[in-house]
């Protein structure tokens, strides 16, 4: 019988000044591309991410750890709309193609998004008008 094993993330996990972020379905081994893009995150404190959308495909967010405030634009709403997120959560969110979106850590701790699209490679096109936290 087989024996569980620990699975070594460090080599494609991606770090910087707002945490981390890594691809739980790659990093299992299973074919990425029968899946969709899926990603689990943790955003520090006080940090933003996303400023994005995407052209091409739908995406679902999962905030949990909270506090966060997620705002996001879309083209038949051109003002941001904002949505502060009280508590730890969990909340999900489905984001249509085309949606600018971002999300702020407002707590104390780290919190975490899994994020989960409809295509194995989507377009992400930046967008840094969004939120300047």
């Amino acid at each position: 019988m087989a024996e569980p094993r620990e699975v070594d993330l460090n080599e494609i996990k991606r770090t910087d000044e707002r945490g981390w972020s890594l691809n739980p379905i790659a990093a299992s081994g299973l074919p990425v591309d029968k899946t969709g893009n899926h990603h689990l995150v943790s955003i520090r404190p006080g940090t933003l991410r996303g400023n994005h959308y995407h052209s091409d495909a739908t995406e679902w967010l999962y905030v949990f750890g909270g506090p966060a405030t997620i705002v996001w634009r879309s083209p038949t709403h051109p003002d941001p709309q904002e949505l502060n997120l009280e508590g730890q959560g969990p909340w999900l969110f489905e984001l249509p193609p085309m949606v600018e979106h971002a999300i702020e850590n407002r707590g104390d701790s780290d919190c975490y998004l899994l994020v989960f699209c409809d295509r194995p490679d989507p377009r992400t096109e930046r967008s840094t008008s969004l939120a300047q936290r």
